[in-house]
């Protein structure tokens, strides 16, 4: 297994796992610009687990600057490709983002739907507190 900072090259596998994650997302030009953005972005990271063949996983982190609160490192999404699962990968996918807030003394935050009670045990079996609850609401024009 081979953690490595994401090159565009990996479009087609974050893709493709993206749409595990979210299924509501759509490939095509829009992720890739996205992913062109992230990618030569100073505040944001996106890692890949893979081997040669093929990517099994990846993070992306971003450096959230909000108004009224330090700023922090946060995990905007993790996944594992299911038959990779429970093999270490996501293990050091967060690691690569516990190591870029402890180069910049920031603290790493996650955040995670209520209804996934395996990922929330993954996170604090890593360390992460539970610090709030919240409703996402959201305003289609």
């Amino acid at each position: 297994m081979n953690i490595r900072s994401a090159v565009l090259e990996d479009k087609i596998g974050i893709e493709r796992l993206a749409q595990v994650l979210t299924p509501a997302t759509h490939g095509g030009h829009q992720s890739g610009n996205s992913l062109s953005l992230l990618l030569n972005s100073s505040d944001h990271r996106i890692w890949v687990a893979g081997s040669d063949e093929t990517i099994f996983g990846w993070l992306h982190a971003y450096l959230a600057i909000r108004v009224g609160v330090l700023p922090f490192i946060e995990i905007g999404g993790l996944i594992v490709d299911e038959q990779y699962r429970r093999k270490g990968a996501g293990c050091k996918l967060v690691a690569e983002a516990l190591s870029w807030g402890k180069t910049t003394g920031l603290a790493v935050r996650v955040r995670s739907n209520s209804k996934r009670d395996s990922t929330h045990k993954f996170y604090q079996a890593l360390g992460f507190k539970l610090l709030k609850q919240q409703h996402v609401f959201e305003h289609n024009l």
